[in-house]
């Protein structure tokens, strides 16, 4: 025989290896829970725990990595989570008591629903691991590292005082103690005395349901605390009431404002777990140009005197008048709602159910109902006549003029509506020539006052030409034409009178009728000082939108430059608008009647367009 003659004696060697073995088990183990208690996002651990050491001689084997937790966790949306759920919002269970043990504390929330099926949460009772059990240490990574499982070379807490401190505590805890339905939230494998403390719990008061950690949350969000793993998991309840937007609606025949309340989210909508729901609406401006307007998101209908909903978000935006705007809502869960503006890309980070709702931060919905307008005051009708100098130096000054009427009425069409008509009168210089053959058979445009898309499409054949002259243009001719418009316009009927206007779009004065030193005579004899004071005489107000004169002011080109200047002050008498700092918006906001609210301006958007 070979070897040790004494059979089944340890030799030194195999003690030696043995310790060894058992050296390097005990710092893999204490290295697991270290790894463990260090390893959560977000964390960074200050100093190394006393962890026992391992192999350290030249031929001993350096321990192997610690394996990961291999424990099944429950899923994050289980089947009786989500019945109750369901009792909950139907009120068939008053509240529902979450219990989770975590690293830090002990945590326990209970959440219930309000009157509009709402679920919200409340700390109930969470406490700390150093107050339930002072052995554990009151260093944080050293408490952490025991939860984990670690020994370390300090006295660590016996397992026994463990169990009889949770269970303790589990028995005069007064609300979980008392919990008709308790939920235990797993959500960390490995922890061995987290898991410990969830078997007693277990072994005390058997929860209804167990939820486990929920998808995977992109860099950047918010934590996943037991508050928020609760808010989460209480996201995916169903909506009991409709989730809608107040807005202010007017009857386009009698001018009355009404309360509306428009449906984003209705009831018995419901997201999966991590899901939101995005939904677009079209909402229009009121009367003021970019007036702040509220945008309250309400839990149920309300009635006349705001009862009977809930204030969920109230942002204030500001929508440009008449205007249509497309704006975009987030559910999130029951109660909360949030805005995303139109193209903006994404959404905001979701709000609690239960922030915002201090004293003061949403507004009094009863005050709001009661603080709309009785009625919309519609402006009086409105005649618009424009004269347009169709001849420029080149193309472009010309195409600028034609591009501000298009634009200026457009504009008035937006805010005025059916009780706006337009008339047109472009006008070419008397000499002017399609070619070097023969004249222009054409020297005015007239287009009666009619539809503003009437004007429009008229607009569109217009074609400008160049000037054959610097001094004057026709336009005394198109005011002459502009007269015989208004005489000749059919008669609106029993309604109020209508305001006219009379808008000069170009660069040069109207000539005179006969010679006058070195202002060129009008072939037709028009004086347009006699036609100005008709227009004015029959109420009619003149205003000018006229190129700035860069003529000298000394010589002949003197005398064309006074002349110039004073016959522009006459036309603009009523109003005078710049090409380049009035844009077609500005001129059409100067130009049209105002509305009127009848009582308090109006702090809601509309749900209809005015026009």
């Amino acid at each position: 025989m070979r070897g040790d003659p004494t059979l089944g004696a340890l030799t030194d060697q195999d003690l030696e290896a043995a310790r060894t073995a058992l050296r390097g088990a005990q710092h893999t183990w204490d290295l697991r829970a270290a790894t463990l208690a260090g390893g959560e996002a977000g964390r960074a651990r200050r100093a190394a725990p006393p962890l026992r050491a391992g192999p350290a001689g030249p031929g001993d084997r350096a321990p192997a990595p610690p394996p990961p937790p291999t424990r099944p966790l429950p899923p994050h949306d289980p089947a009786a989570w989500q019945q109750i759920l369901n009792d909950l919002v139907g009120g068939r269970i008053a509240d529902v008591v979450f219990a989770e043990f975590t690293p830090d504390r002990v945590h326990v929330v209970k959440a219930a629903v309000d009157a509009s099926g709402i679920p919200r949460q409340t700390d109930a009772g969470s406490t700390d691991w150093d107050t339930l059990l002072p052995p554990l240490g009151q260093d944080d990574d050293l408490r952490r590292f025991r939860l984990a499982g670690g020994i370390g070379t300090q006295e660590a807490p016996d397992r026994a005082e463990f169990d009889a401190a949770v269970t303790r505590w589990l028995r005069t805890h007064p609300v979980l103690s008392r919990a008709r339905t308790l939920v235990l939230l797993d959500r960390r494998a490995g922890w061995v005395l987290l898991e410990r403390a969830a078997a007693l719990l277990r072994a005390a008061r058997p929860p209804a349901a167990e939820i486990g950690p929920g998808p995977p949350e992109p860099a950047g969000t918010r934590g996943t605390d037991t508050a928020e793993a609760v808010r989460a998991a209480l996201r995916t309840a169903p909506l009991m009431v409709d989730h809608s937007l107040l807005l202010a609606r007017v009857d386009r025949r009698t001018g009355e404002v009404h309360a509306h309340t428009q449906v984003l989210f209705p009831a018995g909508s419901r997201l999966r777990r991590g899901e939101t729901a995005t939904v677009e609406i079209t909402v229009y401006g009121g009367l003021a140009t970019r007036a702040p307007v509220l945008l309250p998101v309400l839990a149920g209908a309300p009635a006349a005197d705001g009862t009977g909903a809930v204030t969920l978000s109230a942002r204030q935006t500001a929508l440009a008048a008449f205007a249509p705007a497309r704006l975009a809502f987030v559910l999130h869960g029951p109660g909360e709602v949030t805005g995303a503006g139109a193209g903006s890309g994404g959404t905001p980070p979701a709000p609690g159910p239960d922030e915002g709702r201090a004293p003061g931060a949403l507004p009094d919905l009863a005050a709001l109902l009661g603080g709309l307008p009785r009625h919309v005051i519609h402006p009086p009708a409105l005649d618009v006549l424009l004269t347009v100098e169709m001849s420029g130096a080149d193309l472009a000054e010309t195409a600028e003029r034609l591009e501000f009427v298009r634009g200026l009425v457009a504009a008035l069409s937006r805010r005025h509506g059916p009780g706006l008509r337009v008339g047109l009168v472009g006008h070419y210089d008397h000499v002017t020539h399609e070619n070097r053959y023969g004249p222009r058979p054409v020297l005015l445009h007239r287009i009666p006052a009619g539809p503003a898309h009437a004007a429009l499409d008229a607009l569109a054949g217009w074609r400008p030409a160049r000037r054959e002259q610097d001094t004057v243009s026709s336009l005394e001719d198109a005011l002459k034409e502009t007269g015989r418009l208004l005489r000749a316009r059919p008669d609106r009927g029993a309604g109020p009178r209508a305001e006219r206007i009379v808008l000069v779009v170009g660069r040069r004065p109207p000539g005179l009728p006969e010679q006058h030193e070195v202002v060129p005579v009008c072939p037709l004899g028009a004086d347009w000082r006699t036609e100005l004071d008709a227009l004015r005489a029959r109420g009619v107000r003149v205003m000018a939108r006229a190129d700035p004169h860069t003529a000298p002011g000394k010589g002949p080109q003197g005398l064309v430059h006074r002349y110039t200047a004073s016959t522009w002050d006459a036309l603009r008498a009523d109003g005078s608008f710049r090409p380049g700092s009035d844009t077609a918006d500005d001129v059409a906001e100067a130009l049209a009647p105002p509305w009127q609210w009848d009582g308090p301006p109006c702090r809601l958007a509309l749900a209809t367009p005015l026009l």
